[in-house]
């Protein structure tokens, strides 16, 4: 990202020497949060909820979320109040709205110039944006100066870094975030799977989709994985309604005596899915939302990542310990950067082998779990390692 020069001209209504950089922030009443982008984007984005939480007990705090992500912080004690995004607002229109709430501060993880507009306009004094994006550098007032891919720094201690400019001391290995999933929701969803799968075995999970949020694996390999898992428990393969044809191009390749054994799963809200992970033994997938879903839940995750530096596990590994990260490696010479028509490709050199190996490693560790414990259910995941 091209850094913005300091000499670049400032809305005119905007002093340069906001008074406020330099008030005290250990009184803030109402804190605004703004992560209303993508589903990884605001899991990885929990850990600086809580350090907000934890330094300002007493705040009200408030996320602006998007319409499809923000259920996940439905029953969150970090936040307040939820407030959904209407991207067909202006960044007028928005902040309007947050004018009327009187926040004292706004962190503005999501820095884009919507975002950075509405927050201004909202006036709220302190203002938490990035320093390496045009709109952040001229509209925030306390600037978050940190490089985020040279060296390449993970989203979470990215995020963290916008609290720590406000004011609060925040260590990533202190906190610990964890959704909130509803016993219902969760007993329902346990319940089908059991009704269509059984309750015998490992539960292998696979999500092949990722919505071009990085590059993926070939729908080929998913398929061979899927083959091979069914040898050794049940599989259970999720998606969006919209990924509904990958998922169908998988089942029509599999065998009548495997699709015995495997359940696909597109119509599961997002709270539903998230309780369907958390029972899983192990979940494959590439760089996506659910990876980081399960990450945070527990779940162990077979992660499958690009060696560009766009989509580098050091920048989206999920969160948590005990994960298996496995890197398409790069021929002798070649640039990670590699083009986007050249994705797939690269990410086939990830074998249907490694991935199933790492597999039957939680499976195996799960097995062992259970029979440590007389009454475990077979479907015990392991302990994070």
């Amino acid at each position: 990202m091209k850094r913005v020069r300091k000499s670049a001209a400032r809305p005119p209504d905007l002093p340069l020497n906001d008074k406020a950089v330099n008030s005290p922030t250990q009184q803030l009443r109402r804190i605004l949060l703004v992560r209303n982008d993508r589903i990884g984007d605001l899991v990885l984005t929990l850990p600086a909820f809580e350090a907000v939480r934890r330094h300002w007990p007493q705040a009200h705090v408030a996320a602006l979320v998007s319409p499809y992500a923000g259920p996940l912080l439905a029953g969150s004690r970090a936040v307040n109040e939820l407030l959904v995004d209407d991207e067909a607002e202006s960044p007028w229109q928005l902040g309007g709205r947050l004018r009327k709430m009187r926040f004292d501060a706004a962190l503005v993880f999501n820095t884009n110039s919507r975002n950075c507009l509405a927050v201004w306009r909202a006036r709220i004094r302190q203002r938490v944006c990035w320093a390496y994006k045009p709109a952040g550098y001229l509209l925030g007032n306390r600037r978050v100066e940190v490089h985020r891919s040279h060296p390449p720094i993970h989203e979470a201690e990215f995020a963290l870094a916008f609290v720590r400019r406000l004011g609060a001391t925040a260590d990533l290995a202190s906190l610990s975030p964890r959704l909130a999933l509803d016993a219902t929701t969760c007993q329902r969803v346990a319940g089908r799977i059991q009704q269509e799968l059984g309750r015998n075995g490992p539960l292998f999970g696979i999500h092949p989709g990722n919505k071009n949020s990085a590059y993926n694996w070939p729908a080929e390999h998913y398929t061979q994985l899927v083959s091979r898992l069914a040898e050794y428990g049940r599989v259970m393969i999720t998606g969006s309604p919209a990924e509904s044809p990958l998922l169908e191009s998988i089942r029509g390749q599999l065998t009548n005596t495997t699709r015995s054994r495997v359940g696909f799963y597109t119509n599961f809200q997002l709270l539903e899915l998230a309780a369907a992970l958390s029972v899983q033994t192990v979940l494959t997938v590439s760089s996506t939302g659910p990876m980081h879903m399960a990450g945070i839940l527990g779940t162990p995750v077979v992660a499958l990542f690009s060696p560009h530096p766009a989509h580098a596990p050091e920048k989206w590994a999920p969160l948590g310990s005990g994960h298996t990260l496995l890197v398409a490696p790069l021929k002798a010479g070649e640039d990670p950067r590699i083009p986007r028509d050249q994705g797939t490709a690269t990410m086939a050199r990830i074998s249907v082998e490694q991935v199933l190996e790492a597999n039957l490693k939680y499976a195996r560790q799960a097995l062992a779990v259970a029979a440590a414990s007389k009454h475990g259910p077979t479907n015990s995941r392991p302990e994070a390692a």
